[in-house]
């Protein structure tokens, strides 16, 4: 009795987060990759905000900063996620070539296959980093929609 009072206590809360995780996890499967260039939107404007708010406040050196944070995310913000997602490209064929010839004296074949996996997952963010970054958000946004779905009922993913 007392865990059913406790769930009707919160339920407004828990309505408003699942129907929040839906929406979201429904934006990022439509939108995709999209969602990434609104994400970087939003934290460059809050950045600044922050940044004249500090000013206003008197940090005039917490200010600059967070404005010029705002401002480089804002205009750079692609060329760093596009040369972030080339790195981690690459490191991710280094890592998956090592773990390959790692594998290949003790031959296993799940460690062969997960090898060759990271491999062509790295491969695949150096050459189509947007298409990987699309079924990246369409994961997300699955998990998302279940949370949400899960939440509407008292329950959590992890």
């Amino acid at each position: 009795m007392a865990k059913k009072k406790k769930l009707l206590k919160n339920f407004p809360e828990q309505l408003l987060y699942a129907v929040l995780y839906i929406v979201v996890g429904v934006l990022f499967i439509i939108f995709k990759a999209q969602m990434l260039q609104w994400i970087m939107t939003v934290a460059g404007i809050l950045f600044i905000v922050y940044g004249v708010f500090d000013l206003i406040g008197g940090n005039l050196i917490s200010g600059v900063v967070s404005i010029v944070i705002g401002a480089l995310i804002l205009l750079g913000g692609w060329l760093f996620v596009e040369l972030v997602l080339i790195v981690f490209g690459v490191l991710l064929v280094v890592k998956g070539v090592i773990e390959l010839i790692a594998f290949l004296k003790p031959f296993s074949i799940v460690g062969v296959l997960v090898s060759a996996l990271t491999i062509a997952l790295g491969v695949m963010l150096i050459v189509a980093k947007w298409v990987v970054l699309d079924w990246f958000y369409i994961l997300v946004g699955v998990v998302f929609v279940i949370d949400g779905i899960l939440a509407l009922f008292g329950k959590k993913l992890a």
